[in-house]
């Protein structure tokens, strides 16, 4: 068995008198592709931000690398969701990138070749070079996301975590997205926060269907069952290439 590097137990976290996430314990390898799905409000993006350090524990314990988040933070890359990233800010998409850095420099402290080549080197990786002078405005919602994930490359992280990586993206961007990421799972771990039920049985390793607790499946075995306890309403799943006569989640039988 590989390496656990985050390592949750018995966490349970309140905000302001509300329950987000309760008793949730479960590991997370080296060098594993994990999916995290489950409804808006669920404790998705929370866990993320306990993983972080942004947010503290109710009660239980997480530790990342073997230590407490906060002291590893160097140690991971961050992809928000889309809507969180404002596109107002006069910036290239270089210099974007280039922001991921800061991490790794003291302060007042300058930009030095090293950055700069692990800048080109991060937007070679997500197929955005040719891109590097447009302004953040110009760019489409999947380019952003490639360009965030490219952010959070630069900073040389051994944990990559992503909030709603492939939402509102158009399915040939949302393509692209997973294959680069089945590239990245092999240099580093990944923990992916998505709706994208569909489409992620089929990358990742392991899947936790979270709300408030947690079920865990492997990819392959994410069933019907296991989502409908987790959406609280039925949910059907299609695969690619087969038909069912049973009705899709939403429609009327």
């Amino acid at each position: 068995m590989r390496s656990p590097v985050v390592t949750v137990k018995e966490l349970s976290v309140s905000i302001d008198g509300a329950k987000i996430l309760e008793g949730l314990s479960l590991d997370v390898h080296e060098n594993e592709f994990f999916g995290i799905v489950g409804p808006n409000g669920g404790g998705k993006t929370t866990l993320l931000r306990v993983i972080l350090g942004l947010q503290k524990p109710t009660s239980g314990r997480v530790t990342v690398f073997g230590n407490e988040p906060l002291l590893s933070r160097k140690e991971i890359g961050y992809v928000p969701q889309l809507a969180s990233f404002s596109r107002d800010f006069p910036i290239s998409v270089r210099d974007a990138v280039l922001m991921g850095r800061l991490s790794r420099k003291k302060l007042f402290r300058p930009y030095d070749r090293q950055d700069l080549e692990l800048v080109g080197k991060a937007l070679e990786t997500v197929g955005m070079t040719a891109l590097k002078e447009r302004h953040v405005a110009e760019l489409s919602g999947g380019e952003m996301q490639r360009m965030l994930i490219a952010r959070a490359l630069v900073s040389q992280p051994r944990l990559l975590l992503l909030d709603e990586p492939t939402a509102s993206i158009d399915p040939a961007m949302k393509t692209t997205i997973y294959d680069l990421l089945d590239t990245l799972k092999h240099e580093m771990t990944i923990i992916m926060v998505t709706h994208d039920t569909g489409t992620i049985s089929r990358h990742v390793s392991r899947v936790a269907c979270l709300n408030c607790r947690v079920t865990m499946t492997t990819g392959e075995q994410m069933t019907s069952e296991a989502l409908s306890d987790t959406y609280h309403y039925p949910v059907t799943m299609v695969k690619h290439g087969e038909r069912s006569d049973r009705p899709l989640r939403g429609e009327e039988e």
